[in-house]
């Protein structure tokens, strides 16, 4: 009532009540002179302001800002950003940097990228003055990814292997030759992807690069073996198919591993000293040739499995995928000893089936100081064809299972204080063997505090989808796992809907 009140006693002012503005002030005040009104407010803005603007902008809309006041015409040619795209407009890739180079006066470049452009070897001196003209302006980020319909590959020119502010180097489809030292002595974080390299390659830019933390290597190809003795290098990811006939990985003080997406089994290398990790990611597949038999790609890929476990077993977080998740299901079912592990965070991918079950059971029972599990479920089973021999074997109640094998999860039972299962969707309302392991994690884990689930609903162009039916199965699954029997008293079960 008050604040209507108030705002009817504004609508009942009256004439009288207001004072008479032009007996106050019978001499209106002079109209602004023209000189005085600013032109806009673009142009007083402070240089780092407009080249802070520049670097959301993709190059060519930058040039255009010229456009904007007489000030900005030349301004871009000040910016410290050039990133040339060869998917980005119609003008011909060759004739925009070239153009923009010539017309560049910034004594100094942070990023300097060519990404999508189609390379081919007469192309390789224009490449090479492109390259130079960064070089000659303490470049700190530099990307070369010319595009996969390129028919060659760029040999990197000598005076890219010392680039003394160098902070980032990403190149693709490239080769690596060494006829010098490589001197990088700021390099930070190295990717390397589809790329040609050596033994010697390798080694002379983990010599060359004193302060380097980050390597990335992609599809890459000539390495026998990945030597880093650099007590700088941190963390190496390897993706795709790598090196053929690699042999070893020797990194005695590297912190971080991730081995990720598809690769040849006769492309797959072996763990030799990685005693100072702290965290590894195991989220590949493996491809045999054709031709093989099953029992030899089984027996292969469990060789390949174990040989990594057991180099793993002192690291505390460790992600395994699906098909790793997979394999240690064929090695659970056929009751090989599994090595303890010293993990206390294990991340699992996969859609909790009866192929994935039994690998975690492995995990569950081989992890001596658990604390924390995250099972992040993904929507489809692999169903590997490794499984063909030993499909009987899966054909187990997802009930009985784990109670089955109870007397083998006692560090689970003393340790165990937190499980997150990510991406409970749709999918995973009717998973017995998922609900099978919720029920026997909360009835078995005397120490476990909380287990969270967080669920995900349909979406239907960009927009959750609150469908009727879906919302019925998820609150009826939520309240038949709250009935769960529980083993520890301080046990919280928290669902965590995407509701807005």
């Amino acid at each position: 009532m008050a604040e209507t009140s108030v705002h009817g006693a504004c609508h009942r002012e009256s004439s009288r009540d207001r004072p008479n503005r032009t007996k106050q002030n019978p001499h209106p005040p002079p109209p602004l002179k023209r000189s005085s009104i600013p032109r806009d407010f673009i142009s007083p803005l402070p240089d780092a302001a407009i080249h802070r603007i520049f670097s959301f902008l993709p190059l060519r809309d930058a040039v255009k800002t010229s456009v904007l006041s007489k000030r900005w015409r030349s301004t871009w040619t000040t910016t410290t950003d050039l990133v040339f795209d060869g998917q980005i407009g119609t003008l011909g890739f060759p004739s925009l940097v070239d153009s923009v180079l010539s017309q560049c006066t910034s004594p100094t470049v942070k990023k300097f990228h060519l990404t999508d452009f189609r390379y081919d070897e007469p192309d390789r001196p224009k490449v090479d003055l492109w390259l130079r003209f960064a070089a000659g302006r303490p470049v700190e980020e530099l990307h070369l990814r010319p595009s996969f319909f390129s028919p060659v590959k760029y040999e990197l020119p000598q005076f890219l292997y010392s680039l003394s502010w160098l902070a980032r180097l990403e190149v693709s489809l490239c080769c690596f030759s060494l006829g010098g030292i490589i001197r990088w002595p700021c390099l930070k974080t190295l990717v390397i992807e589809y790329s040609e390299l050596s033994d010697d390659v390798l080694e002379g830019i983990f010599s060359g690069s004193p302060v380097l933390e980050s390597v990335q290597f992609r599809g890459c190809k000539g390495v026998k073996n990945i030597i880093i003795d650099s007590t700088s290098v941190k963390e190496l990811v390897l993706n795709d198919r790598w090196f053929s006939n690699p042999d070893r990985i020797w990194a005695p003080h590297l912190q971080s591993l991730r081995v990720l997406g598809r690769w040849y089994h006769d492309s797959m290398f072996r763990l030799d000293d990685v005693s100072s990790l702290v965290e590894a990611e195991l989220v590949f597949s493996i491809r045999i040739r054709t031709g093989t038999l099953v029992s030899d790609k089984k027996r292969m890929c469990c060789d390949l499995v174990k040989g990594f476990f057991e180099k793993l077993h002192g690291v505390p977080t460790i992600t395994i995928g699906g098909w790793c998740l997979q394999i240690l299901s064929l090695l659970e079912l056929e009751g090989l000893p599994s090595p303890f592990f010293k993990c206390q965070n294990l991340i699992l991918h996969g859609p909790v089936s009866q192929w994935d079950l039994p690998g975690i059971a492995y995990l569950l029972k081989s992890s001596q100081c658990l604390e924390k599990l995250d099972i992040v479920l993904t929507d489809l089973p692999l169903q590997l064809d490794l499984f063909e021999e030993s499909a009987e074997r899966f054909n187990f109640d997802e009930g009985d299972f784990l109670p089955s094998r109870k007397g083998n999860f006692d560090f689970l039972v003393k340790h165990l204080k937190r499980v997150e299962i990510i991406g409970f969707g749709a999918n995973s309302f009717g998973s017995k063997h998922l609900l099978a392991l919720i029920k026997f994690l909360l009835g078995e884990a005397l120490v476990l505090e909380k287990l969270i689930i967080k669920t995900e609903l349909p979406t239907c162009h960009g927009q959750k989808c609150l469908d009727a039916a879906v919302l019925s199965k998820l609150l009826g699954t939520s309240r038949n796992v709250l009935r769960y029997q529980r083993a520890s008293k301080n046990a919280e079960v928290i669902f965590d809907y995407p509701f807005e």
